[in-house]
């Protein structure tokens, strides 16, 4: 007998289809399991999470890293005699690592609210794996060839340090919900108690980290010291080719209060500008003089030198990523500069006003004028220049007369340096401290750091009280009016205590949620997974009944079969055809219906009479005895 039932309707969640689709490839809702996460998943977890954390930093790190990014441009091309924007390359590549991972953890925290099985596919384990491995590698080779950027890290941190914690503290309040949530459905009490002491270890720091954080931005307003004079390093480096005449003169139109440059001495005794010993990086030497790219640049005659482009290098290359903003006018300007020499640069800071820093490379012992610095000084004489703005960088050792300004290239204690007669030093950010330049503000010295690119580390050495900086970005720092955030101590106070109690608040509110979400279900991992194999061996055990009730009816049919030709052969006295007598294989003859049948066909054949109403044919199961 057939009977009609309604086939069950599954409501289709596509959301949590895309999930398990997307972290595991389970696509279909019969493969979305329940069953508890398994050791291989925990690990899984464990090590996406670090490298998320990995990634996260390690972006941190590049994007603030982007103060020195020609640095690590200039040494890729170094290293590899080719230019490309490595810093550009290295960026995106983390960016996508970064945003992969983080989909990642979001769609394996969507499976703990959830409530499935923390499946990870194969081929993301492997990528994971992938990503940490390059994480490790690339940490291990920025140590090695930029240590000097991990200080930096490390005075990024005092800027951010403030909203770094509130930040930290938001983040774990809104993950308290799902960390609670798990503690909840742990079966051991010391696996609770450990989780628990943990999790308290970690919010309590976050909420008294403000205690250990020394943020210069957090100041009265009264105290604020002056900006900082913007000293344009090689000129406006960063909009126009360094060191040439043009460069100094953009700096000039930005305001800057200083130029600053390197002297080099050409064979014939003219001093002229350049950074680098030879001229491969910044000119077109090996077009004008191929066979000389590697020789030492002070071993040119002032003449040759002048037959050199030291501009157009510029415009092809775009090494600062800033061409975008300059109009075509200035392009053609740049790729008409030369190699200017120190007088034409004295000269034009006479007319300006500005102060000249330099910095003086003395040539090779075979150079005729190896330790003849006489040429300099009449250039300095010859430009009519007030001594005073001569800021000379100099050794401790070192003498200087003509009443130039003496500027120490190190840090020397205050005390030492007014015995010395300096009082002005030049120095990178990471061989200084916060401290020590307070110090030597504190006692008339005055601080130049270089390089200063961006905005939040000019704010940083502006609240600190520094004199002056050294920046490639004038034309970008000289518009800055105020450090990037000041807040008074009273106010990061107050802002300080009520985000923590708020937080406080939130967490004990997300407790009770959970306690009395989880009331009157005792959730026991190893509860669920017996069920769960129970129900498994009972589908198991389904199936395999099924078919061998399959297999018996089957087998019935086929004897029915059989027996009904020999009935027609008996009623009829004749063969049977082939055909079944339109019984298929997979029907039952009922002891009713073989009735029915055999008086249809007694009906239909006139002459013949059968005996199949002999009750003593008919056994009580219905089926026809012969």
């Amino acid at each position: 007998m057939v009977t009609h039932a309604k086939l069950q309707y599954y409501r289709h969640n596509y959301g949590l289809v895309c999930i398990t689709g997307l972290l595991g490839c389970r696509w279909h809702r019969y493969k979305q399991s329940l069953r508890d996460n398994r050791k291989r998943d925990f690990c899984v977890f464990g090590i996406m999470s670090l490298t998320f954390l990995f990634l996260t930093f390690f972006l941190y790190v590049i994007l603030i890293s982007r103060n020195d990014f020609d640095d690590f441009n200039w040494f890729m091309y170094n290293s590899f005699d080719s230019w490309a924007p490595y810093f550009v390359i290295l960026l995106s590549v983390i960016c996508v690592l970064f945003t992969y991972i983080t989909v990642l953890m979001l769609l394996s925290l969507c499976h703990i609210v959830h409530g499935h099985q923390l499946y990870v596919h194969p081929v993301h384990v492997v990528f994971i794996i992938i990503c940490l491995a390059c994480c490790v590698a690339g940490t291990i080779g920025y140590s090695e060839l930029w240590a000097t950027e991990w200080f930096l890290i490390w005075l990024s941190l005092k800027v951010i340090g403030p909203f770094l914690q509130i930040g930290c503290v938001i983040l774990m309040t809104l993950m308290s919900y799902i960390i609670i949530g798990q503690w909840f459905t742990l079966s051991k009490w010391y696996l609770q108690m450990l989780w628990l002491c943990a999790y308290l270890i970690v919010m309590v720091g976050l909420y008294i980290s403000p205690l250990f954080i020394d943020s210069p931005c957090v100041v009265a307003t009264t105290r604020l010291p002056h900006k900082p004079q913007i000293v344009g390093h090689r000129g406006a480096s960063g909009i126009a080719p360094e060191n040439t005449m043009i460069s100094y003169e953009v700096a000039e139109q930005y305001g800057v209060f200083g130029y600053e440059t390197d002297v080099r001495l050409s064979f014939d005794g003219v001093p002229f500008l350049l950074h680098d010993s030879t001229f491969a990086r910044t000119t077109n030497i090996a077009d004008v003089f191929p066979d000389l790219v590697d020789t030492e640049a002070s071993m040119f005659n002032i003449s040759q030198i002048k037959q050199l482009d030291a501009g157009s290098w510029f415009v092809k290359t775009n090494p600062m990523m800033t061409l975008g903003s300059v109009s075509s006018e200035r392009r053609n300007l740049y790729t008409q500069q030369k190699i200017p020499t120190f007088l034409e640069l004295l000269k034009f800071a006479n007319k300006t006003g500005k102060v000249v820093m330099f910095d003086l490379f003395l040539p090779s012992k075979s150079h005729p004028f190896h330790t003849d610095m006489g040429p300099v000084h009449n250039a300095i004489h010859e430009s009519g220049i007030d001594p005073k703005k001569i800021w000379w960088l100099m050794n401790v050792e070192d003498k200087l007369g003509e009443n130039y300004t003496p500027v120490l290239r190190e840090y020397l204690p205050p005390d030492v340096l007014r015995r010395k007669h300096i009082y002005n030093i030049n120095i990178e950010y990471s061989s200084i401290t916060l401290e020590q330049i307070r110090e030597c503000q504190a006692n008339n010295i005055s601080v130049n750091v270089f390089n200063v690119n961006t905005g939040w580390f000019l704010s940083l050495f502006w609240c600190v009280g520094t004199a002056s900086v050294s920046s490639d970005n004038c034309h970008t720092l000289s518009k800055v009016e105020q450090p990037v955030w000041t807040l008074l101590p009273r106010n990061y106070l107050i802002l300080w205590v009520t985000v923590d109690v708020l937080s406080a608040i939130v967490v004990v509110v997300i407790f009770i949620v959970q306690r009395i979400h989880k009331q009157g279900t005792k959730y026991s991992p190893e509860s669920q997974s017996l069920n769960w194999e129970a129900q498994s061996q009972q589908v198991q055990q389904h199936r395999s009944q099924q078919r061998v009730d399959s297999y018996r009816r089957n087998k019935r049919a086929m004897k029915e079969k059989l027996l009904m030709r020999d009935v027609a052969s008996e009623l009829f006295d004749v063969e049977p055809e082939v055909d079944d007598l339109g019984i298929e294989s997979n029907y039952t003859v009922q002891s009713a219906d073989g009735r029915v049948m055999a008086a249809t066909f007694h009906q239909e054949q006139n002459g013949y009479q059968t005996s199949y109403q002999d009750p003593s044919r008919v056994h009580s199961d219905g089926i026809v005895n012969l």
